[in-house]
């Protein structure tokens, strides 16, 4: 079968071997390379885009999303599309197979925008839930887990996606999810958040605030994105809700809400799902951004500390838990104090990871976890990170000092401390805690990795090339391989071996698309000569998040050149 991609078309289906619409002649072989197999969604005229899966001319099967829409703002919303995906590089995240290219069917005149992407294979989990039931707790923290890289990918690369419901996300073959459909993809920008804070742009949307592209989709789309005030937070509500509709199979919309706090009301319908998973998708779902986990790194941290907790809370609500109390209860009650102790300790360690982005309060915590389990290194550690952030130096010193007589070869102090030292430009003590972090642990690639970009800051090129390979060796971490191979790219473009850096840079950026080794990348192309490609990571280069100070030299120089033209 051979689908017509004239949307007028009255009769679209023609045999697989024809070369035109049998019915109004437009060609079936699209752009010369692609044969449109079947539609991936209803083709209803209510919609803007149709989705098909195609063929190409080597036989391997593809997406495309053809806008027939004529608007400027949905054409622009499909450029923004192809040109996102190219930034990102991670395996749950479909890749753009060709540029934008567009359409003119026979007898028409209308203009379609064709984009071709990556076909994950499976089923979306609309239709995986509608097949097979709500999911088990097990399968929805995988799941769960799963997404947060995913968004994590797509958060530090300084976009948000905005759309996230269950058939956006596909379960493949292999049990792997991807998340698709970007097209209401947007960045964070400076001028996007003056707009949604009501303090610049020209279009006005609801209340009178400044309207960037509402998108809505009923039961997964949170109040400030309906009123035009998107934010990265806005995606985690959209996956709070995404995760209850697979772990009740009940659409959102079909579960009632408390008329007082707006928050839905589920768990009665999934009561396998436990009270510290619960309190956590509850979190995700809080009517306010600002109740909602800050960012997706922090949101890692809670999902890599939830498993012990699930456990901690099975034990301890099982009958043979509370029989075993009741047999107990005198060496209990001599041992109370201790337990009450570690029981706050570890109350005040989990609000002041909620709290990591604001300082302050995140320090109140971490003194109060120390006052109660004074032999905690890692509580030491936090509190050294947090009054880094305070910019409070005794503070600063002292609780690494105190995790260190706690641990002597805690490499994630010295790690710590290395930084703080670096942000200060003391450079000779910040190589030195690296050292020591290394030389305590064969884990500390983190310490490997900050120290090869040290040495390529003190011009050292050939040892920050024998720590990157030491690192490679010790690592499968894409993120951590990411620097080591910026590191390698940036001291073979000091060395003027530029095919090298070359390589090194991209490898970087297909792992982890990395601003410093765009950044760098631009300096090799331009000096291989290849002006348009140089240019295009100097605008990555520019745009993209990143506080580095390199970054940030280099950005400056760049100003500079283009000041003096």
């Amino acid at each position: 079968m051979s689908y017509c991609i004239n949307p007028k078309c009255k009769q679209r289906q023609n045999p697989g071997d024809s070369e035109r619409c049998l019915y109004c002649g437009t060609e079936l072989l699209i752009d010369q390379r692609f044969r449109l197999i079947k539609p991936l969604r209803s083709l209803d005229f209510r919609y803007n885009t149709e989705i098909f899966e195609v063929v190409d001319d080597k036989g391997t099967r593809k997406v495309m999303k053809v806008l027939k829409s004529q608007e400027s703002k949905e054409i622009e919303l499909l450029e923004r599309e192809a040109l996102t995906l190219q930034l990102f590089s991670h395996p749950g995240i479909p890749r753009v197979i060709n540029d934008l290219f567009t359409v003119i069917p026979e007898k028409s005149y209308r203009t379609l925008h064709c984009l071709v992407m990556q076909k994950f294979e499976g089923q979306n989990l609309e239709e995986w839930v509608k097949a097979n039931g709500r999911i088990s707790q097990a399968l929805a923290l995988n799941w769960l887990t799963q997404l947060v890289k995913i968004l994590d990918e797509v958060h530090r690369s300084g976009f948000f996606h905005r759309d996230i419901k269950p058939s956006n996300i596909i379960i493949q073959p292999d049990g792997q999810l991807g998340l698709i459909d970007f097209g209401a993809v947007r960045e964070v920008t400076r001028t996007y958040l003056a707009k949604v804070s009501g303090g610049g742009g020209n279009d006005t949307g609801l209340g009178g605030q400044h309207e960037v592209t509402v998108l809505v989709t009923a039961g997964f789309t949170p109040l400030e994105q309906i009123n035009g005030q998107a934010v990265p937070q806005s995606d985690f509500y959209a996956l709070g809700r995404t995760l209850v509709y697979l772990v009740t199979g009940i659409n959102v919309i079909n579960l009632p809400t408390d008329q007082q706090t707006t928050r839905l009301i589920w768990r009665n319908k999934a009561r396998h799902i436990k009270k510290p998973f619960a309190d956590l998708l509850d979190e995700l779902m809080a009517p306010a951004p600002g109740k909602r986990p800050p960012s997706t790194r922090v949101l890692l941290q809670r999902l890599e500390h939830l498993p012990l907790k699930l456990k901690f809370n099975q034990v301890v609500t099982s009958k043979q838990f509370l029989i075993s109390l009741a047999i107990l209860a005198v060496p209990i009650a001599i041992g109370s104090y201790q337990a009450f102790s570690l029981a706050r300790s570890n109350y005040y360690f989990n609000l002041a990871s909620r709290h990591i982005n604001e300082p302050e309060i995140a320090r109140k915590y971490y003194e109060k976890v120390i006052k109660y389990n004074p032999k905690d290194s890692s509580a030491y550690n936090n509190l050294a990170l947090v009054c880094q952030d305070l910019r409070d130096t005794k503070c600063v010193i002292e609780n690494y000092e105190k995790a260190f007589k706690l641990r002597p070869n805690n490499w994630q102090g010295h790690y710590g401390l290395g930084n703080f030292y670096e942000d200060q430009k003391k450079y000779d003590l910040a190589e030195k805690e690296y050292q020591l972090a290394i030389q305590g642990s064969d884990k500390a690639v983190l310490a490997v990795a900050a120290l090869s970009r040290l040495k390529n800051r003190n011009n050292e090129h050939e040892a920050a090339i024998s720590l990157a390979l030491q690192g490679l060796q010790e690592t499968k971490d894409p993120e951590i391989q990411a620097a080591l191979y910026k590191d390698l790219g940036w001291a073979r473009l000091k060395q003027n071996k530029l095919g090298e850096a070359k390589e090194y840079l991209e490898k970087a950026i297909q792992l982890d698309g990395r601003t410093d080794a765009s950044c760098l990348l631009s300096q090799v192309e331009e000096a291989l000569g290849e002006k348009d490609t140089a240019r295009i990571y100097i605008e990555v280069c520019m745009l993209a998040n990143s506080t580095l100070p390199e970054v940030l030299n280099w950005r400056q120089e760049l100003l500079d050149r283009i000041l003096k033209k």
